[in-house]
């Protein structure tokens, strides 16, 4: 999807694959970013965003349907507040949480539910 706007960007294909190259991201001294999460085909694509001297590097996730991805913040503690996020905005549930809000990081009990979903 953000293929032409976004470069260095690599596809991973399983939960396990992601959290070992986040692993080895930040062995290798890159610093988590962020998290961009896009609904798509059904499902919801997930870029997770690093950087090192001054370089960005993308990894592409994509979400199916019902799929409860792991959380990074085991690995980038600072990862639980875009997960949380997620997870208020988009219906996502991230298995592991640092710190879960279980949908209400930002949201009230009278807000609407997942709002982006």
């Amino acid at each position: 999807m953000l293929d032409n706007v976004i470069q260095n960007v690599t596809d991973i294909k399983s939960m396990p694959e992601v959290l070992k190259t986040v692993e080895g991201l930040k062995n290798d001294g890159y610093r988590y970013v962020t998290m961009i999460c896009l609904k798509a085909n059904e499902g919801h694509e997930l870029i997770y965003i690093f950087e090192k001297d001054d370089k960005l590097k993308h990894l592409r996730y994509f979400v199916k349907p019902g799929e409860k991805p792991k959380s990074v913040s085991g690995i980038y503690l600072c990862a639980l507040l875009i997960e949380n996020e997620y997870q208020d905005l988009f219906g996502l549930t991230f298995e592991g949480l640092a710190i879960d809000y279980k949908g209400h990081l930002y949201l009230t009990p009278n807000s609407p539910k997942t709002p982006l979903a």
